[in-house]
Formats: C-alpha cells, structure tokens, sequence
C-alpha cells in the first residue's frame, strides 16, 4: 500500500528484446486524477521500450494525460466512480492509444479546441493531441461508451 503521495505507483522491469511485431497492454484507472500520474508512468516506459525520442516521449504522455484529463472533467463530471480503459497497442513502429470510457455521451461538435491565440487556462487538451500525434479519432457512436483512438509513428516528427 502506497501511504506517501509522491511515492511511485508502479515499477516496471523489463529484459530482453521486445517483439516488435504485435503487442498489447492494458491498464484500467478509476476517473480520479491521482490516476493519472500512473497513466503518465505506463506511458513514458511503453515510449523508452520503442524507441522514442526523449521529445516525442513527453509529447505522447501529455497527449494522453489530456485525454484522459478530459475524460474525467467532462465524460464524469469529476465523478471518481468512473472507469477509463486505456489499450495500448505496439506494432512494429507504431504506437496505437484506445482510451474508452463509459461516462457521459460527448458531442463531438463541442470538441473543438480553441484558438491558440485566445489566451486563457484551459481548453488547450484536443488541440495539443492532434498536434503531437499522427492520428487522432474519436468514437461516440455506442450508447454506452466513448472512445479516443490516437497514433504516433516511430520517427515522425510531432
């Protein structure tokens, strides 16, 4: 048990050579953002076993700290209840990012980031992760969940 907030949550140890050809991990938080620093964990080990730049690293982590911050803000309304499903897939150069959560339906018309010239805290987590990745999607279609799809090549600049 974990009684220090700055203690680590995790640790990860790994030894050999990773099979690039097809790899999946998966993580389940509860929607409290005290989550979310094990989130930003995962992510920044699952980067280094690829091979991303030190750069690229950190833009995929706030890429997907967003996310799954936006999730908690807006899908649960802060509600700690929530559940968010992070599927992490690796494929030869390519990092694929599902994060499904069962919350509040979003309209994707609402999604749209801000101007970047409207200086002012918040509203910047949509334009940020389709700035730093290759690929961003979102999957409102079901009733009963919501779902961003993000990809990141190995050597694309972003």
């Amino acid at each position: 048990m974990i009684d220090k907030p700055g203690e680590a949550l995790y640790k990860f140890y790994y030894k050999g050579k990773i099979n690039m050809e097809s790899e999946n991990i998966q993580l389940n938080i509860p929607s409290h953002p005290k989550y979310l620093q094990l989130v930003r964990g995962v992510m920044k080990k699952v980067t280094q076993i690829i091979g991303f730049s030190e750069d690229d690293s950190g833009h995929i982590i706030l890429a997907v700290d967003e996310a799954c911050s936006n999730i908690i803000k807006h899908s649960y309304m802060n509600d700690p209840k929530g559940k968010i499903d992070l599927s992490i897939k690796i494929h030869e150069k390519e990092l694929k990012i599902n994060i499904t959560d069962y919350g509040k339906q979003c309209d994707i018309e609402q999604m749209q980031p801000r101007k970047i010239d409207n200086i002012r805290p918040g509203g910047l987590g949509i334009y940020i992760m389709n700035k730093v990745m290759d690929s961003v999607e979102y999957d409102y279609s079901s009733s009963r969940q919501n779902q961003i799809i993000m990809i990141k090549r190995l050597g694309t600049m972003g």
